[in-house]
């Protein structure tokens, strides 16, 4: 009997016309369902797969600057007539993985991700990305050639093999960094687009099921007047539904006007760089959203003067965050006296790469710290170039690669700091800046680039920091002109003042490496 009943149940549903748009609208839902849901799980794979290439092509910079390191301490072990085993060890497992990661790219193929678990890393799709490669294999074959007499060598190594590989590594270390670096950013734009798709996919699904829903309501309306009171309810529940939006958007922006305030309540004040003895300081940042990720910072603490830069990747509340981050850190670290550059950094790190961890970021950044002392600069840290510019107009570029590693990229980085040493004479002016300056564009795509920066300072080096800081900002807005700004804008301005006694020349710029 309940089975005669439930049939005539299904049949009148399938051969009323009453229950037609009703199963018209239910077929359709599961339509839409599964047209959001399988593309959502092809990206989402596609996605992760992207993220294992961001990854890695992140992880060959740092193979690329780990066998260049083991090729100096080969030489130095050899030199010394010590065993270089370990160091021929740390460089073949270098070698292996960036040749192996290379060819994944290229070909497609599983690799050892950094945990050394395989991961199967997708070839290169864009046409760009093939380019990058082409030129990347271009250096690495003749790099290849160069590093494996090293690496067969079983007591002692050929003095034109070792010094043709660290000669070949000095001349193209950097340009293989740089295209590590481009390959990242390329597969990083693939994800980007594929998450708009997605992103896409979504709201066309959900328009298209809240579509579907108002037409069932409006043939419904028709029929049964009884569903105006569930459209009046529905229309209450969209209103509150709105009022919640809205409030929401009124607590981010809040959240975010706060943040953006405490950036700049933690900015250095006029006081505190006038009471650097010796140094001229002037500063400027300004964010390209509501929260930058830019950092600087003069901290002096009873004559110990601490001077900062850096740069977090992005910008926003997340790269914001992170900035304020690392100030913390930094006067922390200052406020107990480490004067350990190789521990303060090591020390700085951990604390931003464990916070970073907790908060499931993908945020990293250059910094570079700089320790001032009657005219000289002890530098530290990777980030942009350091601008010299000598009172005499001399300009020198002072490279920071080799002082550091991006900071909360991973736990261990100590035997990548590095340190040099600037001394400056009265006149002269370091500058320090991040990519928002040299990369600032023009309407027509055109960066402002690194020599119109030293130019500009060249030209305005009789005037004092502040003066030298308007200069360059107002011809970096002069030539931004209507453009969007796309980066964060930070320069900081340091010129030596007569202090009364005379400063020594520059005596080297060779990296001077320090132990913890």
């Amino acid at each position: 009997m309940q089975d005669k009943k439930n049939d005539n149940f299904l049949h009148s549903i399938f051969s009323e016309k009453k229950y037609r748009p009703l199963l018209i609208s239910a077929v359709l839902f599961l339509c839409f369902d599964l047209g959001v849901l399988i593309p959502n799980y092809i990206f989402s794979t596609l996605l992760k797969k992207d993220a294992v290439s961001i990854n890695l092509a992140g992880r060959q910079r740092m193979l690329s600057q780990k066998m260049s390191k083991s090729l100096l301490e080969v030489k130095n072990r050899q030199e010394t007539g010590n065993s270089f085993k370990q160091e021929q060890e740390e460089l073949n497992q270098a070698y292996q993985l960036f040749d192996n990661t290379l060819n994944a790219f290229q070909e497609g193929k599983i690799v050892k991700n950094a945990d050394t678990e395989p991961v199967y890393l997708k070839a290169v799709e864009t046409e760009r990305g093939k380019q990058i490669l082409k030129e990347a294999l271009a250096l690495w074959n003749p790099y290849k050639e160069k590093i494996q007499p090293i690496l067969k060598a079983d007591k002692a190594i050929q003095f034109k093999d070792l010094q043709a590989a660290i000669d070949y590594s000095r001349a193209n270390n950097l340009k293989l960094l740089d295209l590590m670096n481009q390959l990242t950013i390329e597969q990083e734009k693939i994800s980007q687009t594929r998450s708009g798709y997605l992103q896409l996919i979504q709201l066309v699904g959900m328009a298209l099921v809240l579509g579907n829903f108002f037409v069932l309501l409006s043939r419904s309306f028709k029929r049964l007047k009884r569903v105006d009171q569930e459209l009046q309810t529905a229309n209450s529940q969209i209103l509150q539904l709105n009022e919640r939006l809205q409030a929401d958007n009124m607590r981010m922006k809040s959240e975010l006007d706060v943040t953006k305030r405490l950036q700049q309540m933690i900015l250095p004040k006029s006081s505190e760089l006038e009471s650097v003895e010796g140094l001229d300081i002037a500063g400027f940042m300004e964010a390209a959203d509501e929260v930058g990720g830019d950092y600087y910072d003069v901290l002096n603490l009873n004559g110990s003067v601490k001077i900062g830069i850096g740069d977090v990747t992005g910008h926003g509340l997340e790269s914001g965050m992170l900035m304020l981050m690392v100030q913390t850190a930094v006067r922390t670290l200052q406020e107990v006296e480490e004067t350990n550059p190789v521990r303060f950094m090591d020390i700085l790190n951990r604390t931003i790469y464990k916070n970073i961890q907790r908060m499931d970021s993908g945020k990293n950044l250059t910094l570079s710290l700089i320790d001032y002392s009657e005219g000289e600069l002890k530098l530290t840290g990777q980030h942009e170039e350091v601008i010299v510019v000598r009172s005499n107009g001399e300009v020198e570029l002072l490279d920071t690669t080799d002082l550091g590693f991006p900071i909360g990229l991973d736990d261990e980085i100590a035997d990548f700091i590095a340190q040099k040493k600037i001394q400056l004479e009265i006149g002269d002016i370091a500058v320090l800046f991040t990519d928002g300056i040299t990369e600032a564009e023009d309407l027509h795509g055109n960066f402002y680039g690194i020599e119109r920066l030293c130019e500009m300072v060249k030209q305005n080096r009789y005037f004092n920091a502040n003066g030298i800081k308007d200069a360059v900002i107002k011809d970096v807005r002069s030539h931004i002109g209507l453009q969007q700004v796309f980066d964060d804008i930070t320069l900081l301005i340091l010129k030596q003042k007569d202090t009364g006694f005379s400063l020594n020349q520059l005596e080297s710029e060779n990296l001077e490496p320090i132990g913890v």
